[in-house]
């Protein structure tokens, strides 16, 4: 049973390693410890020894607690694989994850169509990649502020919708500041910080998000419009709008920000238009509920419950598979145990390793007689020498039974036992002979059947 078992699992090895050869899919992550927002790059390379005839087919990709930036350009080539090249096609896919924890890739399903090796005839594939564990971090807390950002690099500038010269009170202003971010998404970019001046009433517009990434990598922009209604006339300082950041590249804290103005308000003898402006602005600015929560599964150790069940289930499939193979075998190995210590082979083999002593080497040789099977033989092993004209074996019987009769010294010489045991094992190799001479004979009162 257990051979079977051995020779199945062999075959689907075989099989499987096969096909693996054929056609094979691998999946590589450039970093496996990142912070809250740092993106890692997914690549997948699937790689044939034959040839592509239609483009791949995969599975959407789904990874817990991350925005997922997939880069469809995929790109061909020749890839080394040991000694071997293999035509593959490659692609990758950006993650940002904005929560920390141990999570999962969880396998991705591939359809390759590709011919065999050695056949034109195209074949669909379906490959399968392993799972991948990454390790998302929290801020670090020398660096934890409220808009912790993520980035290679960030630009800031600001416009206004007219010039800062010969304002009066009643004024209306529009500044607008766009933050450029490289290598992160815009929803990562922070909100400008508003600042409560004394001298204005502000109105912040909503946000302009734009993706701009480019062939290679994630790039976001970042568009606020704020409008200032001028209330009281002298001269203020309009702070700058700062932005900080962390480059994961060079692990470190950078920060740019837009340059201070200093403006002058004329007083407006037609501070009536206030109110009208005040209640025309108003109107302008968007009530907004927040936004609904949506509740995603349940997660353990990172990966959805329903994944984590159907491993678990698999885990427990196998263990159990390789538990009862290992009770088989267990039990098959107690068995050829057993069987061999009341073998013949095993008691010949404790008589030819017998010590140094003439009552043991005595007892052993014996006791394999009792069990060698020897046709037509006596309980005495010296009678039936005798008849069988072994004179070197019952010489060195003869001889250790003289030194036992004695009484003066029990033991044999090693000359002695090496004789008796060398003569002893060709007697048995001839005796063996004539047996399977004899079984293989047949005999002359048999005849054919008619």
């Amino acid at each position: 049973m257990v051979k079977n078992i051995a020779i199945f699992i062999l075959l689907c090895f075989t099989c499987m390693r096969s096909n693996a050869q054929d056609c094979f899919a691998r999946i590589e992550l450039n970093k496996r410890s990142v912070y809250v927002q740092e993106p890692f790059r997914v690549t997948i390379r699937v790689l044939t020894k034959t040839w592509y005839t239609a483009p791949l087919d995969f599975d959407n990709i789904q990874i817990p607690s991350a925005f997922i930036l997939p880069f469809d350009r995929t790109q061909s080539g020749m890839f080394p694989v040991g000694d071997k090249q293999y035509a593959g096609l490659e692609f990758y896919f950006i993650v940002f994850p904005y929560k920390a924890g141990t999570f999962t890739i969880p396998p991705i399903h591939i359809v390759a169509t590709t011919p065999p090796e050695g056949s034109a005839e195209s074949k669909k594939v379906t490959l399968t990649t392993a799972p991948q564990k990454i390790v998302v971090k929290d801020v670090p807390a020398s660096l934890k502020t409220d808009n912790w950002f993520v980035a290679k690099g960030v630009n800031i500038s600001e416009r206004w919708n007219k010039s800062l010269r010969n304002l009066k009170v009643g004024d209306v202003i529009v500044r607008t500041i766009t933050i450029d971010a490289k290598g992160t998404l815009p929803q990562f970019i922070p909100e400008v910080a508003k600042e409560k001046p004394d001298w204005a009433s502000i109105y912040p517009d909503d946000a302009e998000l734009e993706d701009t990434r480019d062939e290679n990598d994630a790039n976001g922009r970042r568009i606020e419009s704020i409008t200032y209604l001028l209330e009281k006339a002298g001269d203020f300082k309009i702070p700058p709008i700062k932005v900080t950041w962390w480059n994961p590249n060079n692990s470190r804290k950078y920060e740019k920000s837009t340059t201070s103005l200093s403006i002058h308000i004329k007083e407006n003898p037609n501070l009536g238009i206030l109110t009208t402006l005040k209640d025309s602005l108003k109107t302008t600015q968007k009530i907004t509920k927040p936004p609904e929560k949506k509740k995603g599964p349940y997660l353990i150790y990172g990966i959805p419950w329903y994944w984590f069940s159907l491993y678990a289930l698999v885990a427990l499939a196998v263990l159990y598979v390789l538990v009862r193979m290992t009770i088989s075998l267990v039990r098959w190995l107690i068995q050829k145990r057993r069987h061999y210590l009341n073998s013949e082979q095993h008691w010949f083999n404790r008589f030819m390793h017998s010590a140094n002593n003439s009552d043991k080497v005595i007892n052993g040789l014996y006791q394999w007689w009792d069990r060698s099977g020897i046709a037509n033989k006596s309980a005495s092993a010296v009678e039936t020498l005798t008849k069988d004209k072994e004179t070197a074996i019952t010489n060195e019987i003869t001889n250790i039974y003289r030194e036992v009769y004695k009484g003066e010294n029990a033991s044999a010489t090693t000359i002695e036992q090496k004789q008796l045991k060398s003569a002893v094992k060709k007697y048995r190799r001839k005796k063996k002979l004539s047996n399977d001479q004899l079984a293989d004979k047949i005999s002359d009162n048999q005849k054919l059947w008619q």
